[in-house]
């Protein structure tokens, strides 16, 4: 009876305790649709969306939040940065989640601790983790001006900026979010670890390549998707990048390694197709950052994926072949360098899908007869012949003679060829090989002009190597199945993203810079790291989310940006612009703006009231084609405003000149920007902004609702706003205490997923290639400054301390 006794007790506390979780999940929710900038309507219709996504089946969450938190905040659109959709997504999670667990038989199996039988080898959050997560939490709750919440509730001006005390509590939440997903998470993967592994995966690469979409819409919209030479780099919907920072670097550093190893582990060749249309398309996105940072996470990220891969058994491959095959491809993308110098793209690509004809085409030069060798050869001169004769007659005639040769071998080999060209086959095969390998050389010399045939023949050459190798030994030969053509695919792909980096324009000149921009990281990383001592703060901090009002206080005048607070003359609010005292570029200004409909038609007519209290000072105006940083198209004017107290109406008229369309078949984002563009400060009220058809397109001119519909940006001048460092933002904000708690959890992550007991998981792998790619992307930014990163990294190392296989080592 006793025992009966403490088993119903615990579940009663169990129940207690997820009914806990869901009322903090419902009322979070009841707070974000109040607080909405697009009313109670807007905001509560988003939350019942959410809650029915969450409810669809149990564990939904583990798909959702990973897969949509990245895409949905609205804050560009709403100024809502401190409550956002994917603040909402989680609670969602929260109250969906904890609502299902609440059941009597689910609290029962879901709170018990697993002690023993398969849930205790799958998942244990023991004594050891929980003490490491209770370590960062304290440091987090010590560090944090959580007082700020409930004022915020009696004081607009708290929700506006970074520069606030609310700003500690909103870069908080991505901590305090994974911390309140780990019972759901806890629950999972305890009892049911192996859909709740397939859901988590499944939202992970859903997230990175919605992620990745939206990167490529913008490239689309803005630059085009072959403009590798202009200084744009993407931010695809991370509102948090507004002031700078590596948000959508940190997302692609955790999830590409995962979606990379669900590509080389996905059994059923169906799916392989879309898993290369999937890489490709991650890969795309991930290069146009342009960030050497997360260039360098990926490579070793990727690397460590793979070795992890092979330690576990996943390819039969000896040390002596994995380094010949490495050597291999590090010489081919040095010839395929000086192949794309020469012939550009195409014939990259030319070189390109001659490499996978090779790979092809290996079994059919193993077992060829002298014979068949011979036929090959009359057929490779014959379709030479014909190719010089397109790219002299036809114009681009040798881009044809190509496309054509390459979907003749490729019906050659995948087609079942009639009985009666079956003896043909191998000599066909082959000599097909040859015309293609002729056709690649010609269309680099035909791109370059000139100096292309020397780099296309030593490429060539290197290429066929291989097949020489298995003509003279059959019995090394490799067999092209379905994963052999996915990874020589990937691996090609690969080479192709190095050789365009090291090449394209802007990509070379961000790495031949790397030094110069290294050393002024230096000096910035030295006076962050002096902003805790000169406030007496070495140990907890200057506060969480402080980093920006820290640097305000102490940076150097000459290189502050600016700020916006919000004012009040009695009961009548109106925005500040405080003055920057850096030097004023145009990529420099700090703006606060609002986003406005693409159909805009000038002219568009500005009304304003404005004082400058202190100096004389000028006021610079915006309607610019831009998605968040860079500007496709402007129109702009200035309103000089002199010294006084009293405010004054001012009208400017924007006309259409530079504005520029509203897009290549998509939507470009249209922004409307105010600035201080002068040393003194300026304050404004009551815009409103007319268009020639008659439409209002702002809301919220007369500030009566904060900061609503306005959002900010400071498009080229970031570092006031982020340490630059993970380590380095851990210390700065949460002193000593907090470094060495962030330290410890890392540390204890990386060390069970590769000699824990986290080390047989099938998830060990992946997880431990993304936070590798995610921690290198850290030495150079902040990453956790973005509250839905955050939540995402930290759920991550959560899972790594938690799951268990088959141990190497005694471990945790």
């Amino acid at each position: 009876m006793a025992t009966d006794s403490s088993s119903v007790g615990s579940v009663a506390v169990a129940r207690m305790g997820w009914a806990v979780l869901a009322l903090c999940g419902a009322l979070g929710l009841a707070v974000f649709a109040l607080r909405h900038p697009f009313g109670v309507m807007a905001g509560g219709a988003i939350a019942v969306v959410f809650v029915a996504l969450m409810s669809v089946r149990r564990d939904a969450w583990l798909l959702c939040v990973p897969a949509l938190a990245p895409v949905v905040d609205l804050a560009g659109w709403s100024g809502g940065i401190h409550l956002t959709e994917s603040d909402a997504l989680v609670m969602s999670a929260l109250l969906a989640g904890s609502a299902q667990a609440v059941m009597p038989a689910a609290a029962r199996v879901g709170m018990e601790v697993a002690v023993g039988g398969r849930r205790a080898r799958a998942w244990r959050f023991g004594a050891i983790q929980i003490a490491l997560v209770g370590g960062l939490g304290l440091s987090y709750l010590v560090s944090t001006q959580w007082s700020a919440v409930w004022a915020a509730a009696q004081d607009a001006g708290l929700w506006m900026g970074y520069g606030t005390a609310l700003n500690g509590p909103r870069v908080a939440k991505g901590f305090v979010w994974a911390v309140l997903l780990l019972p759901l998470l806890t629950r999972a993967l305890r009892d049911r670890p192996q859909v709740a592994t397939r859901w988590l995966v499944w939202g992970l690469v859903a997230g990175a390549v919605l992620v990745s979409l939206a990167a490529i819409w913008e490239r689309w919209a803005f630059t085009g998707l072959s403009d590798f030479a202009s200084d744009y780099r993407t931010t695809a919907l991370f509102w948090e990048m507004n002031v700078g920072g590596a948000t959508l670097d940190g997302w692609l550093a955790l999830t590409v390694p995962v979606a990379l190893w669900w590509v080389l582990g996905e059994r059923d060749s169906r799916w392989l197709g879309a898993g290369l249309v999937l890489l490709a398309v991650l890969a795309y996105a991930s290069f146009t950052t342009f960030s050497r940072g997360l260039y360098l996470g990926l490579t070793v990220g990727v690397v460590v994926l793979l070795a992890a891969m092979l330690l576990r058994g996943a390819w039969r491959v000896s040390a002596a072949g994995l380094v010949s095959w490495v050597g291999f491809a590090a010489v081919f993308g040095w010839l395929l360098a000086g192949v794309f110098q020469a012939g550009g793209y195409r014939g990259m690509g030319a070189m390109l899908g001659l490499a996978l004809a090779a790979f092809g085409v290996a079994p059919v030069m193993a077992l060829a007869s002298a014979r068949a060798l011979g036929g090959a050869v009359l057929v490779a001169l014959v379709g030479a012949a014909v190719s010089v004769v397109a790219m002299v007659a036809v114009p681009k005639g040798v881009y044809l003679a190509y496309g054509f040769n390459a979907v003749l071998l490729g019906g050659a080999l995948f087609v079942h060829l009639p009985a009666t060209l079956e003896r043909m086959a191998v000599a066909l095969v082959l000599g097909l090989l040859g015309w293609l390998t002729v056709n690649a050389v010609l269309v680099t010399h035909y791109w370059a002009e000139s100096g292309g045939l020397l780099p296309a023949l030593w490429c060539v050459l290197w290429l066929l190597l291989p097949l020489a190798g298995v003509r003279l030994q059959p019995a090394r030969c490799w067999r092209p199945t379905p994963h052999g053509w996915v990874l020589v695919s990937m691996c090609l792909g690969a080479v192709a993203v190095g050789v365009v980096s090291l090449n394209t324009y802007y990509a070379a000149t961000r790495m031949g810079n790397a030094a110069a921009d290294l050393e002024g990281r230096f000096a910035h990383w030295s006076y962050a790291a002096s902003l805790p001592l000169a406030q007496d703060a070495r140990w907890l901090g200057v506060g969480v989310g402080q980093f920006a009002e820290a640097y305000f206080w102490h940076a150097p005048q000459e290189v502050f940006p600016g700020s916006h607070t919000l004012g009040h003359d009695g009961a009548n609010p109106y925005l500040k612009l405080g003055a920057p005292r850096h030097v004023l570029g145009f990529g420099e200004l700090y703006r606060v703006s609002q986003r406005v409909s693409p159909s805009v038609v000038a002219p568009l007519h500005l009304a304003l009231r404005v004082r400058a209290p202190d100096a004389d000072a000028r006021l610079t105006v915006e309607v610019c084609r831009k998605h968040l940083l860079y500007e496709a198209g402007c129109t702009t004017g200035g309103i000089k405003v002199a010294k006084g107290s009293d405010w004054t109406t001012q009208h400017l008229v924007l006309s259409p000149a530079r504005l520029g369309g509203s897009g290549r078949g998509l939507p470009r984002v249209t922004v409307f920007s105010i600035a201080n563009a002068s040393r003194a400060l300026l304050e404004v009220d009551e815009l409103s902004l007319v268009d020639a058809r008659g439409r209002e397109l702002l809301g919220n001119g007369d500030f009566a609702q904060g900061a609503g519909h306005w959002f900010f940006t400071s498009d080229r001048h970031h570092l006031p706003w982020h340490a630059k460092n993970l380590w380095l933002h851990f210390f700065v904000e949460q002193g000593w205490v907090g470094l060495v708690a962030f330290s410890l959890l890392g540390a204890a992550v990386v060390w069970r997923l590769t000699l824990g007991r986290g080390t047989g998981h099938p998830l060990a792998p992946p997880l431990l290639g993304g936070l590798t790619a995610f921690f290198i992307v850290g030495a150079f930014d902040s990453l956790v400054d973005a509250p839905r990163l955050a939540m995402l990294a930290f759920v991550l190392m959560f899972v790594g301390l938690g799951i268990r296989g088959t141990p190497r080592v005694n471990g945790a």
